[in-house]
């Protein structure tokens, strides 16, 4: 018999593969989760089938769903469980395969070509696509342009194939399609109106819910939302803001987790009836939307209390700034970063706007 495990540590994400394609008996694990109920599947190789069986590519993508309750939960498999320790002398046959990916990223799908087995891709949070060419033996990061060209963070929800033709889905509302065994994905337009409840069915056919009220900001609103929000004192305005609770925002650092990152919020809650327009909208710091969640009517202080502990002054923005833009600009100051091979009365740039001098 072979354990399928799935461990899940701060630097570390693994799925096991086993190198022939046989089907697997799922049984419950007789390891549990002490803050969520649910099962890790366990697998045992099998030549004849009896019972419900699952495909490798179901039990792989039924573990990976296993390990966000994992992620989620805090908890991990393992210790000094002896039922754990007893499984790992049954992993012979399995090989352990790390994926070049971020740590609290959520593995969410995972899709094989039925005409290719050796080319899979595997679906999770933060945009991450990972494809495989070698059955799933290593993984690299798959980038899909025209994924990219919206300031959206998507979730990649399902990826589903039909001969050579494949469909990803994901939130906010993206459908992106192939018809070369996912060597070339294109975006399909979807109305700015779904909310991202888009469901693939085994047939080829889908189903897209619409709701009345837009989940999302549209570019418009997000823009004058900028505009609306506190100026820096002395600071380009298209570049820095400050939100409602007075920290000071970098317009590039959009959904990003940093402490100069910000996200548009909704000021009365979307799941309260807030609309997705200007007048309900409001930049906050990442970490301060985070932990403000649903709640409403929340004063200056408290959403501060939510806020990184961190403070930066003017020579340090103008760092951030010109590691971002590549100059400043500012009340009373305006340069460039210098290039390396420019030194002082000697290869001077052509650009007339003077170099930035570093505190």
């Amino acid at each position: 018999m072979v354990t399928l495990q799935l461990l899940h540590k701060p630097s570390l994400h693994t799925l096991f593969s086993i190198s022939s394609p046989q089907h697997y008996q799922q049984q419950p694990s007789p390891l549990p989760f002490h803050h969520r109920l649910c099962n890790v599947p366990r697998a045992s190789a099998s030549s004849s089938q009896k019972g419900p069986s699952t495909s490798r590519r179901q039990l792989i993508a039924e573990t990976a769903a296993a390990a966000a309750a994992v992620t989620a939960s805090g908890f991990l498999i393992g210790g000094g469980n002896k039922a754990f320790a007893a499984a790992e002398e049954g992993l012979s046959e399995w090989e352990r395969v790390y994926l070049p990916i971020d740590p609290g990223v959520v593995l969410l799908d995972i899709a094989f070509v039925p005409n290719d087995p050796s080319h899979g891709f595997l679906l999770g949070t933060r945009q991450t696509i990972l494809e495989t060419k070698d059955g799933g033996n290593t993984w690299a990061p798959r980038s899909i342009p025209s994924a990219e060209e919206e300031d959206f963070n998507y979730r990649f929800n399902s990826i589903s194939f039909k001969g050579n033709e494949g469909w990803i889905v994901g939130k906010p509302a993206i459908l992106l399609y192939t018809s070369d065994a996912g060597e070339n994905w294109k975006r399909i337009p979807l109305s700015s109106q779904l909310p991202g409840d888009i469901h693939l069915r085994g047939s080829g056919t889908g189903t897209i819910r619409e709701e009345e009220r837009p989940r999302f900001f549209d570019s418009k609103a997000k823009q004058l939302c900028w505009d609306n929000a506190e100026t820096v004192p002395g600071r380009h305005p298209e570049r820095w803001r400050k939100d409602a609770a007075g920290n000071i925002l970098l317009k590039r650092f959009h959904s990003c987790q940093g402490c100069l990152c910000f996200e548009f919020d909704h000021i009365l809650p979307f799941s309260k009836g807030g609309q997705s327009v200007v007048a309900n909208c409001q930049i906050l710091q990442t970490r301060v939307n985070r932990f403000k969640s649903d709640k409403q009517d929340l004063k200056k202080n408290q959403l501060k209390g939510y806020s990184c502990d961190i403070s930066f002054g003017d020579n340090e923005l103008d760092i951030i700034e010109m590691a971002v833009y590549g100059d400043v600009i500012r009340l009373g100051k305006e340069c460039r970063c210098r290039t390396i091979n420019e030194m002082p009365d000697r290869n001077k740039s052509m650009d007339q706007i003077a170099a930035c001098k570093l505190p």
